[in-house]
């Protein structure tokens, strides 16, 4: 149990860094400014409703006017391409592929106690069988 309470920290912590640094919830920490930015427009403009400040932000045409910095600052503006690779491997100039075909009749080694050069003890026993001349 106490281990468990130890490596706790450890999950959370690591599994913060990826979806921060490798997935678009990192556009999740931008709300903040999607609501400054709703109530500096409520502030402008009292008929503003949430619905038509989301549709004038995310469905019509984006204009550049004087608040197109603080527009790009909202969540699910702009996406960020955080692909980082590097290739380790170094092709060969030429390459090809060796296919060895199986052999369907392979030639068996000869098994050596059945060898008639082999001398057994147990064949020089009085318990042989009988051999015809």
């Amino acid at each position: 149990m106490y281990l468990w309470k130890v490596k706790r920290p450890i999950v959370y912590l690591l599994l913060s860094i990826y979806l921060l640094s490798f997935t678009e919830v990192r556009q999740v920490m931008k709300f903040p400014n999607l609501v400054e930015h709703y109530i500096s427009h409520k502030l402008t403009n009292k008929d503003t409703t949430l619905f038509s400040f989301l549709k004038m932000h995310y469905l019509d045409d984006q204009l550049v006017d004087s608040d197109y910095q603080q527009d790009m600052k909202l969540p699910f503006k702009t996406h960020e391409a955080n692909a980082f690779s590097i290739n380790l491997l170094a092709l060969p100039d030429r390459f090809g592929f060796l296919i060895k075909v199986p052999e369907i009749f392979r030639k068996k080694a000869p098994i050596f106690s059945y060898s008639p050069n082999y001398a057994s003890n147990s064949l020089a026993s009085i318990f042989r069988p009988p051999i015809l001349i």
